[in-house]
């Protein structure tokens, strides 16, 4: 699947997975939109690789158990991440 697929252009697909960077403009913010990613990554039982810094936050996705390949599943926890980020209008 094209990295295109996904609903948000913000995403980028490399030889590490989607990858996405969000500035959140403050750790406060930063913290609370990573902590709401992380309650859907649990929903979902799919969980990003998460680099928290200020003022950004860098998401991958990658699925290790299908052989750390891009899938369906991290194109759908692309799409819901970035409804988060929209959400709390985080750029």
């Amino acid at each position: 699947m094209d990295s295109q697929d996904t609903t948000a252009p913000r995403w980028t697909e490399t030889a590490d997975g989607l990858v996405a960077t969000f500035q959140t403009g403050s750790m406060v913010r930063g913290l609370d939109f990573v902590t709401r990613v992380v309650d859907a990554a649990e929903a979902a039982n799919h969980h990003p690789d998460i680099d928290f810094r200020y003022p950004k936050v860098t998401l991958t996705l990658i699925s290790h158990d299908a052989g750390d390949t891009v899938t369906e599943k991290d194109h759908n926890a692309a799409r819901e991440i970035s409804a988060i980020a929209d959400g709390m209008e985080i750029s």
